[in-house]
């Protein structure tokens, strides 16, 4: 009766590591992805600046050579357009798959 005692002792013990295990792995996987998706918000932000610096400064050089604001900035509108539509029809292999693959890898990770 006393080994049977101490087995079940051993079993929630061990049981209840297994819990606290999974809660810290849950939580430092959790992290990582959190800090992963705001450390590319952050990168994203200052790239779209930097576009529309570039954006504009290539809209006003545009319109100084062609004569015509309107058109210098319809070039620019015209080239993101094209962009738009590339990532567009791409955007399983450019965006998804990446990112699926990047979420699996932190969650499934064999450590």
């Amino acid at each position: 009766m006393e080994s049977t005692g101490e087995a079940y002792g051993y079993a929630k013990a061990y049981v209840e590591q297994q819990i606290e295990y999974a809660k810290l792995d849950i939580a430092e996987r959790l992290s990582i992805s959190i800090s992963s998706a705001i450390t590319a918000i952050v990168v994203i932000q200052l790239i779209f600046f930097v576009l529309g610096f570039l954006s504009f400064a290539l809209g006003v050089y545009l319109s100084q050579r062609l004569g015509s604001y309107v058109q210098g900035f319809l070039i620019v509108g015209g080239i993101y357009l094209a962009i738009t539509i590339t990532i567009i029809l791409l955007r399983r292999p450019l965006i998804t798959n990446p990112v699926v693959s990047r979420i699996i890898k932190i969650f499934f990770e064999v450590q």
